[in-house]
Protein backbone atom coordinates (compact mmCIF):
# COMPACT_ATOMS: atom_id res chain seq x y z
CA UNK A 1 0.00 0.00 0.00
CA UNK A 2 1.24 3.36 -0.96
CA UNK A 3 1.25 6.14 1.28
CA UNK A 4 -0.04 9.96 -0.12
CA UNK A 5 2.91 12.75 0.03
CA UNK A 6 1.86 15.04 2.66
CA UNK A 7 0.99 17.67 -0.14
CA UNK A 8 -1.71 15.63 -1.23
CA UNK A 9 -2.92 14.71 2.17
CA UNK A 10 -3.36 18.69 2.55
CA UNK A 11 -4.96 19.84 -0.92
CA UNK A 12 -7.53 16.73 -0.07
CA UNK A 13 -8.38 18.09 3.72
CA UNK A 14 -8.34 21.81 2.24
CA UNK A 15 -10.81 21.13 -0.23
CA UNK A 16 -12.71 18.74 2.12
CA UNK A 17 -12.76 21.41 4.66
CA UNK A 18 -13.69 24.29 2.32
CA UNK A 19 -16.65 22.31 0.98
CA UNK A 20 -17.83 20.90 4.78
CA UNK A 21 -17.09 24.94 5.99
CA UNK A 22 -19.80 25.78 3.21
CA UNK A 23 -22.20 22.98 3.93
CA UNK A 24 -22.17 23.73 7.95
CA UNK A 25 -23.26 27.55 7.10
CA UNK A 26 -25.50 27.43 4.50
CA UNK A 27 -28.63 26.89 6.30
CA UNK A 28 -27.53 30.32 7.71
CA UNK A 29 -26.35 31.79 4.60
CA UNK A 30 -29.80 30.90 3.07
CA UNK A 31 -31.60 32.32 5.66
CA UNK A 32 -29.49 35.77 5.67
CA UNK A 33 -29.96 36.01 1.83
CA UNK A 34 -33.92 35.42 2.65
CA UNK A 35 -34.20 38.26 5.65
CA UNK A 36 -32.58 40.51 2.79
CA UNK A 37 -34.92 39.85 0.50
CA UNK A 38 -37.82 40.13 3.00
CA UNK A 39 -36.55 43.04 4.62
CA UNK A 40 -34.02 45.18 2.25
CA UNK A 41 -35.06 44.38 -0.75
CA UNK A 42 -38.35 46.13 -0.96
CA UNK A 43 -37.52 49.52 1.24
CA UNK A 44 -34.38 50.03 -1.74
CA UNK A 45 -36.96 49.52 -4.67
CA UNK A 46 -39.47 51.56 -3.19
CA UNK A 47 -40.48 54.51 -5.44
CA UNK A 48 -40.18 58.26 -4.19
CA UNK A 49 -41.29 61.17 -6.15
CA UNK A 50 -37.69 61.76 -7.27
CA UNK A 51 -38.15 58.46 -9.70
CA UNK A 52 -40.88 60.13 -10.96
CA UNK A 53 -39.64 62.95 -12.59
CA UNK A 54 -37.47 62.78 -15.76
CA UNK A 55 -34.93 65.64 -15.80
CA UNK A 56 -33.77 64.43 -19.26
CA UNK A 57 -35.77 66.70 -21.53
CA UNK A 58 -34.07 70.17 -20.01
CA UNK A 59 -30.70 71.42 -21.10
CA UNK A 60 -28.85 74.82 -20.41
CA UNK A 61 -30.67 77.39 -18.27
CA UNK A 62 -33.74 75.34 -18.09
CA UNK A 63 -31.78 72.46 -16.42
CA UNK A 64 -29.98 75.17 -14.03
CA UNK A 65 -33.50 76.94 -13.00
CA UNK A 66 -34.73 73.05 -12.50
CA UNK A 67 -32.39 72.23 -10.46
CA UNK A 68 -32.33 75.57 -8.31
CA UNK A 69 -35.77 74.95 -7.27
CA UNK A 70 -35.57 71.47 -6.75
CA UNK A 71 -32.93 71.32 -4.28
CA UNK A 72 -33.55 75.34 -2.94
CA UNK A 73 -32.92 74.81 1.08
CA UNK A 74 -33.41 78.39 1.69
CA UNK A 75 -31.36 81.43 2.96
CA UNK A 76 -28.71 79.49 4.62
CA UNK A 77 -28.64 77.18 2.47
CA UNK A 78 -29.22 73.77 5.36
CA UNK A 79 -31.98 72.32 6.09
CA UNK A 80 -34.74 70.25 3.87
CA UNK A 81 -35.63 70.93 0.29
CA UNK A 82 -38.88 71.84 -1.84
CA UNK A 83 -38.42 68.61 -3.31
CA UNK A 84 -38.42 67.39 -0.20
CA UNK A 85 -41.51 68.85 1.79
CA UNK A 86 -43.69 68.33 -1.49
CA UNK A 87 -42.91 64.91 -0.81
CA UNK A 88 -43.94 65.09 2.63
CA UNK A 89 -47.52 67.12 1.81
CA UNK A 90 -47.97 64.36 -0.92
CA UNK A 91 -47.52 61.57 1.66
CA UNK A 92 -49.57 63.70 4.39
CA UNK A 93 -52.59 63.90 1.65
CA UNK A 94 -52.61 60.05 0.95
CA UNK A 95 -50.85 58.14 4.13
CA UNK A 96 -52.34 54.66 3.77
CA UNK A 97 -51.12 54.32 0.08
CA UNK A 98 -48.39 53.99 -1.62
CA UNK A 99 -48.73 56.75 -4.14
CA UNK A 100 -45.91 56.83 -5.90
CA UNK A 101 -46.69 53.34 -7.52
CA UNK A 102 -49.22 53.19 -8.76
CA UNK A 103 -49.41 53.50 -12.36
CA UNK A 104 -51.11 56.58 -13.28
CA UNK A 105 -49.21 58.85 -10.53
CA UNK A 106 -47.00 61.26 -12.66
CA UNK A 107 -44.86 64.51 -11.94
CA UNK A 108 -43.57 66.75 -14.13
CA UNK A 109 -41.40 70.08 -14.21
CA UNK A 110 -42.59 72.92 -16.99
CA UNK A 111 -39.59 75.86 -17.58
CA UNK A 112 -40.95 78.58 -19.88
CA UNK A 113 -38.44 81.89 -20.13
CA UNK A 114 -39.71 85.57 -19.19
CA UNK A 115 -36.90 86.74 -19.82
CA UNK A 116 -33.44 86.23 -20.49
CA UNK A 117 -32.71 85.83 -16.96
CA UNK A 118 -36.05 84.87 -15.42
CA UNK A 119 -37.72 82.04 -16.00
CA UNK A 120 -41.35 80.45 -14.61
CA UNK A 121 -40.86 77.20 -12.97
CA UNK A 122 -44.14 74.97 -12.91
CA UNK A 123 -44.31 71.77 -10.68
CA UNK A 124 -47.40 69.73 -11.38
CA UNK A 125 -47.96 66.41 -9.45
CA UNK A 126 -51.30 64.40 -10.77
CA UNK A 127 -53.27 61.12 -9.37
CA UNK A 128 -54.72 58.84 -11.00
CA UNK A 129 -58.38 60.12 -10.16
CA UNK A 130 -57.29 63.64 -11.50
CA UNK A 131 -56.68 65.17 -8.36
CA UNK A 132 -53.63 67.36 -8.78
CA UNK A 133 -51.10 69.47 -7.46
CA UNK A 134 -49.27 72.79 -8.51
CA UNK A 135 -46.41 74.78 -7.56
CA UNK A 136 -45.35 77.92 -9.52
CA UNK A 137 -41.66 79.97 -8.99
CA UNK A 138 -40.12 82.68 -10.81
CA UNK A 139 -36.54 81.80 -11.17
CA UNK A 140 -33.68 84.36 -11.19
CA UNK A 141 -30.70 82.84 -13.18
CA UNK A 142 -28.14 85.76 -13.02
CA UNK A 143 -29.23 86.00 -8.43
CA UNK A 144 -30.20 82.79 -7.99
CA UNK A 145 -33.38 84.03 -5.97
CA UNK A 146 -36.60 81.64 -6.13
CA UNK A 147 -40.09 83.58 -5.81
CA UNK A 148 -43.17 81.95 -4.84
CA UNK A 149 -46.13 82.77 -7.55
CA UNK A 150 -49.13 81.69 -5.50
CA UNK A 151 -50.01 80.96 -2.06
CA UNK A 152 -49.17 76.79 -2.07
CA UNK A 153 -45.44 77.61 -3.42
CA UNK A 154 -45.06 80.42 -0.75
CA UNK A 155 -46.01 78.25 1.52
CA UNK A 156 -43.53 75.35 0.71
CA UNK A 157 -41.32 77.93 0.56
CA UNK A 158 -41.32 79.07 4.13
CA UNK A 159 -41.68 75.73 5.29
CA UNK A 160 -38.10 75.60 3.34
CA UNK A 161 -36.70 78.95 4.83
CA UNK A 162 -37.64 78.37 8.56
CA UNK A 163 -36.92 74.59 8.90
CA UNK A 164 -34.20 73.82 11.27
Amino acid sequence: MAKKKPDEVKKSNNTNSFSAFLKKRAPIYLGLIGLFIIFAYPALTEKNLESLLADDSFEGNERIVVEMVKFYKGSNDKGITILQVIEERINDKYPDQKIFDNEETWAEFIVEEIDKKVYEVVFVFSVDNNQSMRYEWHANIESGEIEPRDTPSRTIQQIVDYYD
